[in-house]
């Protein structure tokens, strides 16, 4: 894992003694100027039925005029602060992992939202069928409406190591909870890539145990605003696809003709998303066709 910044240690605020007993879970939440979002992220790790746990508040980039709400927001609710000066995700989240205490790490993205007793199934599924990373089931949310998301698993015969090096069963780091000595021993989130999540599932998969909680447990913001949609999905789908292919282990390069069919789905979804959007939704409005 990539080296951080001396001064970006520095501003680590801790508002508990750094020889207070050592939590069972840390809580990463990387931010960056949604003050409103994270309250209620916080609120909903808060009312967890799981209490040994401690909140680390990655404030990623330089200030902006949501910084004083967003530090006012970690404070009111007794989080460590770590000020990130590296814009990224992968920077945030990979700080957060080095200034986490605990023997396991639950992400959560600053504007989703835990079920209160997410913790709780997840160290108990991860106790019983030895594993070193969770995913849990998730519901997508916005202003109006919840409507839970069809269940991510590898279909048989596929291992979860094969599946997760195909597709994305995670979905994202608010679902996961994660061994940090395994995070650490794989070399954190790669930080060259925009959404570093399933690269980081890919190589925990390859080597530790993986595990699904049979539960909904946590919700999935829908907004504008969304960082998915802020990025290129199939570059980054390609640039981890490629990854995973390069450095696929001795056992699973069985797995190569399939990564790179997988690429070429990508592509071919990426190429008709493009010429829909960019030709032929203009020339249906043109023409008075409705989209």
């Amino acid at each position: 894992m990539p080296d951080q910044p001396k001064s970006e240690w520095a501003a680590a605020q801790r508002p508990v003694a750094l020889d207070s007993p050592l939590p069972l879970v840390s809580v990463v939440i990387p931010t960056r100027d949604r003050p409103e979002l994270l309250r209620e992220a916080l609120r909903s790790v808060r009312a967890q039925t799981f209490t040994d746990y401690e909140i680390v508040v990655v404030v990623s980039g330089p200030d902006n005029p949501q910084t004083p709400a967003t530090l006012a927001a970690t404070h009111a609710a007794g989080c460590i602060v770590l000020r990130v000066e590296r814009p990224g995700i992968g920077p945030a989240l990979n700080a957060g992992v080095r200034t986490a205490r605990g023997r396991w790490i639950a992400f959560l993205d600053d504007d989703d939202l835990w079920l209160p007793n997410k913790l709780e199934v997840q160290l108990k599924v991860a106790d019983a069928a030895a594993a070193d990373l969770v995913f849990c089931d998730f519901s997508m949310f916005d202003a109006t409406k919840s409507v839970p998301h069809p269940k991510l698993r590898p279909p048989p015969p596929l291992s979860a190591k094969e599946g997760l090096t195909l597709i994305d069963y995670g979905r994202g780091c608010t679902h996961a909870l994660v061994r940090r000595d395994a995070i650490l021993a794989v070399g954190g989130f790669d930080e060259s890539i925009a959404a570093p999540d399933w690269d980081l599932w890919i190589r925990l998969a390859w080597r530790y145990q993986v595990a699904w909680a049979d539960a909904y447990l946590s919700a999935l913001r829908q907004h504008g605003e969304n960082t998915s949609k802020q990025i290129s999905w199939a570059r980054v789908a390609l640039r981890t696809l490629y990854k995973a292919l390069r450095t696929l282990p001795p056992e699973l390069r069985h797995m190569r003709l399939r990564i790179l069919r997988q690429m070429l789905k990508v592509s071919m979804k990426a190429a008709e998303a493009y010429f829909r959007h960019t030709y032929l939704l203009p020339l249906r409005r043109r023409v008075g066709i409705g989209a």
